[in-house]
């Protein structure tokens, strides 16, 4: 789904789409549903293009301690400034980023990407550390048990663990 500037007028344009195709990798995560994208687009000059707008999603991620499957809801909202810089003879010139507007996406072509917008929004949103819960236990480091489904019997012998030694120059 690809927007050309020249489709948007200064009036502000409202899209809405129920089922937006996400391309993602199977390792980062799966999209569980549809992805929602709604967005108002204006265009402010020739080459420059404002976007606001909100990206609802049901992801299933994979939990940092146990490795179990999770749910995890994205509602995010984003505020974009589109912009493609001509140089002379209107060809599009290399320009830096603003460093005062880190919310500014330069183009190389004066067409707007929607499902890349909203895959990078997915991205953002995810978690750093992804827990399916806050008090996860996670796995049995000894016989790999989900300790948050139930206690392992393993018997803890601090002799096994490679700190073991520093407990005894404690006791020295």
């Amino acid at each position: 789904m690809k927007i050309p500037f020249t489709a948007l007028s200064s009036a502000r344009v409202r899209y809405t789409f129920d089922d937006v195709p996400v391309p993602v990798r199977k390792e980062d995560f799966k999209l569980q549903g549809s992805v929602k994208f709604s967005c108002v687009l204006q265009k402010k000059s020739e080459s420059g293009i404002a976007m606001q707008g909100v990206v609802q999603a049901t992801l299933l991620l994979c939990c940092d301690r146990c490795l179990t499957a999770y749910p995890y809801k994205v509602h995010s909202d984003m505020r974009l400034i589109y912009e493609v810089h001509y140089g002379e003879h209107g060809q599009v010139k290399d320009a830096d980023l603003p460093v005062q507007g880190l919310n500014v996406v330069e183009l190389s072509e004066p067409v707007i990407d929607i499902e890349e917008a909203v895959r990078q929004q997915l991205y953002i949103a995810l978690p750093i550390q992804r827990l399916c819960m806050q008090n996860c236990r996670g796995l049995c480091p000894g016989c790999g048990s989900n300790l948050n489904n139930n206690p392992c019997s393993c018997k803890e012998d601090p002799q096994d663990s490679p700190f073991a030694v520093l407990g005894t120059l404690k006791k020295n």
